[in-house]
């Protein structure tokens, strides 16, 4: 599967909030953060998770050969639901 830099984008915001917040908060700030404020750092993990799904779960999908065409129906090399395929015939 093509990607069409938007998982780079993704990717490399993330890399930089990261550094950013990582070169201006003093050492073992996530561990206090995680000690201290349970349920913010759990908001934070379930929102790093939804956004890095759309990266993810297409890629994985490809390899056990289910259908992607919902994700990106342009690119080559796409699975097809079979329904569809009986559609466009």
């Amino acid at each position: 599967m093509l990607t069409d830099g938007h998982e780079l984008a993704v990717a490399s915001n993330f890399l930089g909030c990261w550094l950013l917040i990582d070169r201006t908060l003093p050492k073992g700030w996530a561990r206090h953060m995680t000690h201290r404020h349970p349920m913010a750092a759990m908001a934070v993990a379930w929102g790093i998770a939804g956004i890095a799904m759309p990266l993810v779960i297409p890629k994985i999908r490809q390899v056990l050969k289910l259908p992607t065409d919902q994700y990106d129906d342009e690119h080559e090399g796409v699975v097809r639901n079979k329904w569809r395929k009986e559609l466009e015939l």
